[in-house]
């Protein structure tokens, strides 16, 4: 027994002294791809459309402008420096054949929206007398805001021929709406301008058909610068005619008293003859 045991112990010593071998290192586990994009997307969740939706209607709401209101007034009208009467169009002067003139409206902004460079005076029917058919009402970069007014000038020339020439222009907003609308009215004349002379010998020959009183008036027409002529019965005008008329036919029902007016007229004024009409038996 004891001989085995100096053999384990010899044993145990010449292990001690001989050299170990280096241990490998553990090898460390990496999961396939496939696991590693599923656990990335099971740890970051990608937001939903719901948990976003505050943010965007906030964004949205702060970001939308406030709707305006449009309106306008017209405060002053001018032609070529002086007052234009757009109520009583005769009292405007007349202007020469191709004569250049300008017309000029203050306009006040009344409504709540900040006019700009694409709100325009824009020709909209009638006789044009301008090169362009739209002005804006301020320059590029310039702004009318609420409760201030711009002066808008436009230049025209007449036209070549004598009479009377329509327009109408209008304010309009970007959008192409309308907010003023005004009516021109201009009379082209070669010198100064006079009222016409009255007609005279203004007559009438009545007579009777089924009941039907008819009443011819005629009258010698005078004057050479009409623009034509009004009749009227008992202050009521009925009709109005071409210049260089010289008589009318009015029906009227059966027998009766009747005045009547023959007016001849132009843009200066009016020349005017009465005459009294009867008929007393109209069967």
């Amino acid at each position: 027994m004891k001989k085995f045991r100096y053999i384990g112990l010899i044993l145990l010593i010449l292990s001690a002294c001989s050299p170990q071998p280096t241990p490998l290192p553990i090898p460390t586990f990496t999961p396939p791809p496939t696991a590693q994009v599923m656990t990335t997307s099971t740890a970051t969740a990608a937001p939903s459309a719901t948990a976003g939706t505050p943010a965007v209607q906030t964004t949205s709401i702060a970001g939308t402008p406030t709707a305006c209101a449009d309106s306008a007034l017209n405060t002053n009208w001018m032609r070529d420096d002086v007052p234009y009467n757009f109520t009583d169009f005769g009292k405007n002067k007349p202007i020469p054949p191709n004569e250049h003139f300008g017309m000029s409206w203050t306009l006040q902004n009344t409504g709540t929206c900040v006019w700009d460079s694409s709100y325009v005076l824009a020709f909209n029917s009638g006789y044009q007398m301008t090169q362009a058919i739209s002005y804006p009402v301020v320059a590029v970069g310039s702004t009318v805001a609420p409760g201030q007014s711009v002066i808008v000038n436009i230049s025209m020339v007449a036209p070549q021929k004598t009479g009377g020439y329509q327009a109408l222009w209008q304010l309009q907003s970007r959008d192409g709406t309308s907010l003023l609308k005004f009516n021109l009215i201009t009379r082209v004349d070669k010198g100064s301008y006079s009222p016409p002379s009255s007609p005279i010998e203004l007559g009438y020959k009545s007579s009777c058909e089924a009941g039907i009183g008819k009443i011819r008036l005629t009258w010698v027409d005078v004057s050479n610068n009409e623009d034509g002529y009004r009749i009227y019965r008992n202050s009521k005008m009925l009709v109005e005619l071409p210049a260089n008329t010289v008589s009318v036919l009015d029906a009227v029902p059966g027998v009766g008293k009747y005045t009547y007016t023959v007016v001849a007229f132009n843009i200066a004024g009016e020349g005017s003859a009465n005459t009294f009409a009867e008929i007393t038996t109209c069967n």
